[in-house]
Formats: structure tokens, sequence, C-alpha cells
């Protein structure tokens, strides 16, 4: 409500200041025109410095330089000249310096021109604690496994009249989900800040934006994103390990069972390729012991082939010293 008063006061002023300086300093009506309808203007808060920036709206006039003059409307003082701004090639001018109180209202001339030639003169009237906008500071992340440090770098000297009753605002976003952090920051904004944003799930990309906020819930300008992919876990990481490891335990036990089965093979253990006879076959179903079958086995052959007992048996010449003798029983 009391922003809305102030913005109906000064607007109103306008005109009046526009006479007011006709009269006091004398411009003639063969002079350039002190008018706001040839160029626009814009106050902001640049890294908590006053900088105030003006565009011509028509673009067919290419000035050389501008010189910028202001006075203070509550006090009967004449124009000054900024001298940081005087005979400037610039389309900004740093008022900080100048303009120090943000209850006070600066009637303002920007003055072009080309060689020695004028070619226009803008004026405006500023109140900042109306027209000025915020822009946000400048900031860094950092991302680690389930958090991210945010620093924001202030000056590290910054006037009390310049805070405007700005906190400072700290965005995080992921998926679709925006979540707001304003820190409470102890004294002034003034020198670098670090804000730990935590319980972030590892593994995700997060961005991060930042900007100043006015109390008033004027409009505020947002930081562009900034975004970051925290690493994976240490959980992720020792899932991964342990699944390599399990994969080489059960190559390594394959590669011993094969082995093992080979050699077994190549030594004859198992998988034999000769099958035992079929009389040991029996034999051994039967429960014989292996002396009962081989001597089961010579008396069958004997009973069945009589010739073998006489061609098994030696004789010696007759020609040898030795006695002729028969290794065969006598009958």
């Amino acid at each position: 409500m009391l922003l809305s008063q102030n913005a109906f006061i000064v607007r109103s002023l306008n005109l009046v200041l526009m006479v007011y300086i006709s009269l006091v300093f004398g411009i003639s009506h063969d002079s350039p025109d002190y008018t706001d309808e040839s160029c626009t203007f814009k106050i902001s808060l640049r890294n908590f410095r006053s900088i105030l920036s003006w565009e011509l709206k028509n673009h067919s006039i290419v000035p050389t330089h501008y010189t910028l003059l202001y006075t203070i409307m509550s006090k009967p003082e004449d124009l000054k000249v900024v001298k940081n701004c005087a005979n400037t090639t610039r389309s900004f001018c740093d008022l900080t310096d100048e303009w120090r109180s943000t209850h006070e209202a600066y009637v303002t001339i920007l003055e072009g021109f080309s060689g020695n030639t004028t070619l226009f003169s803008c004026s405006h009237n500023f109140w900042l604690a109306i027209d000025m906008s915020f822009e946000p500071p400048e900031f860094e992340i950092v991302g680690f496994t389930n958090h991210i440090n945010v620093m924001v770098k202030f000056p590290s000297i910054v006037e009390e009249e310049l805070q405007f009753d700005l906190s400072l605002v700290i965005e995080e976003q992921s998926e679709g989900i925006v979540k707001k952090h304003k820190p409470e920051i102890k004294g002034n904004l003034s020198g670098n800040f670090t804000y730990i944003i935590d319980k972030l799930i590892p593994n995700t990309n997060y961005c991060v934006s930042v900007y100043l906020e006015h109390s008033d819930e004027q409009a505020v300008i947002k930081s562009p994103l900034k975004c970051t992919l925290l690493p994976p876990g240490q959980e992720s990481e020792s899932a991964e390990s342990a699944k390599i490891g399990g994969i080489i335990t059960v190559f390594l036990i394959a590669l011993v069972l094969t082995s093992t089965i080979v050699t077994l093979k190549w030594i004859g253990y198992i998988c034999l390729r000769n099958s035992l006879p079929k009389v040991l076959r029996q034999g051994l179903a039967k429960g014989w012991s292996a002396v009962a079958i081989h001597r089961r086995s010579h008396n069958a052959l004997q009973s069945e082939t009589p010739e073998l007992k006489q061609s098994s048996c030696l004789s010696f010449p007759s020609s040898w010293d030795y006695k002729r003798a028969s290794l065969c029983p006598s009958d």
C-alpha cells in the first residue's frame, strides 16, 4: 500500500518537475526537449552496485558519447554532472557513489552528442525503493554424492542502504520438482556465502538457481540454471563390485570343475572306453571275488578246448643236453 502511494506521488510530480526544470535552468524552446519519449531507462542493483542503463528508441540516432546529469528532488540544487559518466561512450552508468539514499527521488537528464552537436536529451525520475530491479548474484555449485555446495559471491563491502531488505533465495530443481531454500544470513549481505543443499539422491541430475527477493514481493530476476549430475553412492559401487566378484567366483568354480573332470577322464578313472568282460561282469554281479571268477573261467576254458591243454605243454628237442621233459602233467 505504501509503495502504491509513493509511486502515485512520483508519477504526479513528473509533470511538475519538467516545468520546474524549464523555469529554474532556463531551457529555451530552441534547445532539445527534455522528455522521456526517446529513451528507455532501467535502474538495477547489479552485484550490489546501482547501475543505470539506457537505450534509444530511435535506432537511427547514433551518438558518439553521452553525458548524465541529475539532481535530488527534495533539494533545490543545480543539475550535477556525474563525473564518471561525462562524455562516456558506454550506455550505462554506475551511480553507487552518487545515489546513496533509497528514499530520495532523483531527477535524471541524459544528453547524447555527435561531436559538439547535441542530438537528443532524455529525462526520467527515479525513486530507488520503487524503480530498482535486483539482478541475481554470481554463484558456483559443486556436486557431491548426496549434497550440493552453493557458493554465492557478494561484494566484500555492501552499503547498508543498498540492501533493500533483501533475502537470498536458492532454488533446487530435479525431475520437475522445485524446492526453495531461504538461508538465514547473519549480518548483512557481504562476502562469500556457502549454503549446503543436502539429502539428495546420488546419481541424479540437479539444477540450481539463485536470486534476491524483496520484502515487498516485487518481480524477481532469476539467474540462469546451473546443473550438475551427482556421482553414484558408495552402496551402488559396493553392489557393482559384489556383482563383478560373484561373476569371477562362478567362472573360477566352473573352470576348476571342468579341469577336474577332464583330468579324471584322461587317467581313466571315469568314462572308461573298454567295457568289462562278460564273465567278470556276471561274477561281480553275483558277488564273487576276482579269484573265484578267474578259476571258474579257467576250468570252463579247459573243458571246452582240450586241445589247448596239449598245446600248452612245452617239450624240448632231443638234441639239447637237457633231459627231455615235459612241463605238462602226466596222464
